[in-house]
């Protein structure tokens, strides 16, 4: 199990793991929640090249659709800190979030690889968590480039792993 702790203050989640190469997916959420705000990884490293930071929303048939993603360089200080990208999303109940941190694969970002391994150790993620269940729907049609978004990061089948912590909603 690579989370050890999970402490959640005033709608605030921070998991502390030890990564290990792993992929780590939460427990399936009982009740929807809203991720939102700076999420923040902090992680322990040794080598020296980028690494690439992800959260997942991956529903129970093991599809998962990247929602933010964020790219570092792990230096010879042997501690990054890496802030992804601001974001507002909301995981369905019966979801996980998977946390990936690897190499940058994707084609959206240029890399200048050092061909150094990066071995990631103890990592502290922190995120915003809210309680989505008073929302007021907008006016509105659906934004015209979800469809695009949701087939350009959608992936068919994440890599399953164990389940390894719970994500608070911000009632808990």
């Amino acid at each position: 199990m690579p989370y050890r702790s999970i402490s959640s203050v005033g709608g605030s989640a921070t998991l502390s793991c030890r990564m290990g190469g792993a992929t780590p997916w939460s427990h399936p959420i009982e009740r929807d929640v809203r991720i939102t705000g700076t999420p923040r990884i902090e992680m322990d490293t040794e080598g020296s090249d980028n690494v690439m930071v992800k959260l997942y929303d991956v529903a129970p048939d093991g599809s998962a659709v990247m929602f933010d993603q964020q790219v570092a360089l792990a230096g010879p200080s042997g501690r990054v800190a890496v802030d992804l990208k601001s974001t507002d999303w909301r995981l369905a109940a019966g979801h996980s979030l998977a946390v990936e941190v690897g190499t940058i694969y994707d084609g959206a970002w240029i890399d200048t690889p050092t061909g150094d391994r990066i071995k990631v150790g103890d990592a502290r993620l922190q995120f915003s968590v809210d309680d989505p269940s008073d929302d007021q729907a907008t006016e509105g049609k659906r934004a015209p480039y979800l469809d695009t978004y949701l087939k350009l990061y959608t992936k068919k089948k994440l890599t399953e792993r164990p389940l390894s912590f719970t994500v608070p909603t911000a009632r808990d």
